[in-house]
Order: C-alpha cells, then sequence, then structure tokens
C-alpha cells in the first residue's frame, strides 16, 4: 500500500486543462506558461506511476524540444497551440483508461486520529513509551492502527492482544524472575497474583489485566467473536493503558 496525496491527482487535471486552454501569443517561457506546465505534467505522471500514460506523453517531450526554437519569440503560434491540443488528446484519453483501473480507498473519522493511527502509533502512548517496547509489541501496535484505519477491527483486535502479552511476559519476569516460556495468559497472571514475598506487582495493574484477558483475550481467541470498529477502539484504549502502566514500572 501507498499513501498519495489526493492533491497530485488533481494538479495532473488542472495542469491538462491550462494546456488545452493554450492560446495564441501565449508566453511559452518563464513563470508559470506552457514549457513548466508541460514539464511539470510529465513529471507528476511519472512520480504517480502511471506508466502507461507516461509513455503516451512521448509527442509532448518532442514537443518540449521544438518550442526551443522559439525561445526568443517566446509566444506560442497557431500551429503549436493545434499540435499541444493534439499531443493533450492522446495523453487525456490514456490518463482516464489507465485511471479507471486504479482505486482509492477514504478513511472515516475514528476515535483516534488517523493519522496517528496509520504512520504514527507512538503519539498514542505517554511520552516515550512506544520507543521502549520490543520490536515484535511495536509492529503490533502498528499494524492495530492500521487495521483500526481501514476498519478491520478483529484483525485489529489481535494485534493489540498479542502486542499487550508481549509486555505482560516482561512483566512476569520482572516480578518472578524467570522465564515465562509455555505459559498461558491466566498462568501468569495466577502466579502473579500469588507473589507473596518480595515486592507485589501492581493490584490496579493485574485488576485490568484480569479484566483484558477474561473480556476481550479469551473471547477473541473463539471464531464466533467478531469485533465492531468502536469495540475495537475501546480495546485499544484499555491496553495502551495498562502498557504504559507496566512499561512504566519496567523502566
Amino acid at each position: 500500500m501507498k499513501t498519495k496525496a489526493i492533491w497530485e491527482y488533481i494538479v495532473i487535471g488542472t495542469e491538462i486543462r491550462y494546456l488545452q486552454d493554450v492560446q495564441l501569443n501565449l508566453p511559452i517561457f518563464g513563470g508559470e506558461f506552457v514549457e513548466s506546465n508541460i514539464k511539470r505534467l510529465i513529471s507528476n505522471i511519472e512520480k504517480l506511476n502511471l506508466d502507461v500514460t507516461y509513455r503516451a506523453c512521448g509527442g509532448l517531450k518532442e514537443f518540449l524540444k521544438e518550442l526551443e526554437q522559439h525561445r526568443e519569440r517566446n509566444k506560442m503560434d497557431a500551429l503549436m497551440c493545434n499540435t499541444l491540443k493534439e499531443e493533450l488528446k492522446l495523453v487525456r484519453h490514456t490518463l482516464a483508461a489507465e485511471t479507471k483501473g486504479k482505486y482509492a480507498f477514504f478513511t472515516t473519522d475514528k476515535k483516534y486520529d488517523v493519522e496517528k493511527l496509520l504512520d504514527k502509533i507512538e503519539k498514542i502512548f505517554s511520552p516515550n513509551i512506544f520507543d521502549s517496547l520490543p520490536t515484535m509489541a511495536k509492529q503490533d501496535f502498528s499494524e492495530a492502527g492500521k487495521c483500526i484505519a481501514f476498519e478491520r477491527a478483529t484483525a485489529a483486535a489481535f494485534h493489540i492482544l498479542r502486542a499487550t502479552e508481549v509486555i505482560v511476559r516482561l512483566y512476569y519476569q520482572k516480578y518472578l524472575r524467570k522465564k515465562p516460556e509455555g505459559k498461558t495468559w491466566g498462568q501468569l497472571l495466577n502466579e502473579l497474583k500469588n507473589k507473596n514475598t518480595g515486592k507485589k506487582p501492581s493490584p490496579v495493574i493485574l485488576n485490568h489485566l484480569v479484566n483484558i484477558k477474561d473480556s476481550f483475550r479469551n473471547p477473541t481467541q473463539h471464531p464466533d467473536k467478531n469485533y465492531d470498529i468502536y469495540e475495537v477502539q475501546d480495546l485499544l484504549s484499555v491496553c495502551i493503558d495498562v502498557v504504559n502502566k507496566m512499561m512504566g514500572e519496567l523502566n
């Protein structure tokens, strides 16, 4: 998936419209006149990976070379205007045909800013927390943000819970001083709750984790559980809150 600003496509339309309206005696060079618009049109078509349309710009490239012969006079004549319009017809028809196979998907407003969900998930966490997460947790939270932005709610829930479990295992290791391999989330929490010597984990954090396990993680493991976009955003809020708290202690 590539992110493209809609404006980049609009600009192509404005450039074609400007060039179609070129009249006799309009300046060719300097400022925002004929030459600069043709060059920018070709460049933008290439930048947007419209390969077929870019190949159809061959006549426009040749036309640019011909314009150099008129640099001193610097005005469009009737023949040049007609030639330009004919070349633009080819480009416009090719562009119309090629873009029929291209689709744009628009995100709708969410509880969280869509830009943060797509590219700046760290902004949803407390300061410096995201940077201190293990790589796998970072990847899962990042994927969860994208899934929420594009309304793949159940997929987002899996990523959120996977990322949270990574931190639960780190939290377990901090307090129990042993590796959590092979243990379920429930077993980890039971051992944390039953710890009776030394420093004990926060009861608030444990209560949060029990709620997440019972209300979200366990049901999510079954194929009959599907999330809607509102429910999964609540899950993200709950999990980010508890991850912030756990990482605050871990750090």
